[in-house]
């Protein structure tokens, strides 16, 4: 917005200097100059009539301060003082000004008080305050006073005209910086990819401990129905081998013993239970073995104690059925 600013405060002396030569483009350079708000002057040095300032001796010197108040700075003109026109207040304010850029460009170390004052030949601290305030307000710099550290802070400038010679180092330094931008991303590019590798990895990784979970669990699965089935169709303990009718759930169930026929002549030779003995009979249980099926399933589930005799004369009425039947 600045910029369009200044070239139209300087559209005026550019048409007024397509007609003049000689002395009137020197004065037309001279006034461009002083003008308030101009501060970019490459448009109207580029004129055909302001080259023609070069070719004469008089015109070279305000050939030299035109390119001055473009693209060169305070010093300029005072190291050439004896050689270019004398300037007024207002010139030199606004050279001075435009100086304030070129020294920002420079380094911080330029912008303290002290060295801006033996640059720029100001009296006064406050002299040099107010420089630089009707450069802030002239949109020149972005910057603010520090005068407890006695320096300029500048946050940025406007731009300049730039010289003819410079623009080889400026190419040089564009091309540097297009180098570094295409080693960062290439850098950039490169751990892009070194993280897609990373995350495509951690992926495989995932699915497969995700697939070893669900068989381990498939294999819990099927080892927990595979014993729960085994121990469901199993006879329980106690049951003689014996007894005819094979089923015996009922009496392995209660967990009773059976009395066979080997039991007999084993409790007959060893002389029989005791007077003291006891044993556990279920009624159930002979009655399920002297039946024709042999199921063991339907005799009642009631434990009896006897006594020797009591048993004696039973386990005979048991043992002399079991006979017959065969």
């Amino acid at each position: 917005m600045a910029d369009e600013q200044y070239l139209t405060s300087l559209q005026p002396f550019i048409l007024l200097a397509k007609p003049a030569t000689g002395r009137a483009a020197a004065d037309l350079v001279m006034q461009a100059t002083a003008a308030p708000g101009c501060f970019v002057f490459s448009e109207l040095l580029e004129m055909p009539n302001i080259q023609a300032l070069a070719n004469t001796s008089d015109g070279r010197r305000y050939f030299d301060l035109l390119k001055i108040f473009a693209y060169g700075w305070y010093g300029d003109y005072r190291d050439n003082a004896k050689n270019l026109p004398p300037l007024s207040e207002s010139h030199l304010h606004k050279l001075k000004q435009l100086s304030l850029i070129t020294l920002s460009s420079k380094g911080p170390q330029n912008l303290t008080y002290t060295s801006l004052q033996r640059t720029l030949d100001l009296p006064s601290t406050r002299a040099l305050e107010d420089l630089t305030i009707s450069a802030i307000y002239s949109h020149l710099l972005v910057a603010k006073l520090d005068t407890k550290a006695a320096r300029i802070e500048v946050s940025s400038t406007a731009g300049r005209d730039v010289a003819p010679e410079e623009i080889p180092d400026m190419i040089a330094t564009l091309k540097n910086w297009c180098r570094q931008c295409e080693d960062v991303l290439g850098d950039i590019d490169e751990q892009v990819r070194c993280v897609q590798r990373d995350a495509i990895a951690r992926k495989r990784a995932a699915d497969e401990y995700e697939r070893i979970v669900a068989m381990r669990k498939e294999i819990i699965k099927s080892e927990e129905k595979g014993g729960a089935g085994g121990g469901g169709g199993g006879m329980g303990p106690g049951i003689a081998s014996g007894v005819p009718g094979g089923g015996g759930g009922g009496v392995a169930g209660k967990g009773k013993r059976v009395i066979s026929e080997g039991d007999e002549s084993a409790i007959r030779g060893s002389g029989g239970w005791g007077e003291d003995d006891e044993m556990e009979i279920d009624e159930g249980s002979f009655d399920s073995v002297t039946s024709a099926g042999g199921g063991g399933a339907g005799g009642a589930n009631t434990s009896k104690r006897r006594t020797k005799k009591g048993l004696g004369s039973g386990l005979g009425g048991i043992l002399g059925s079991r006979q017959g039947r065969r």
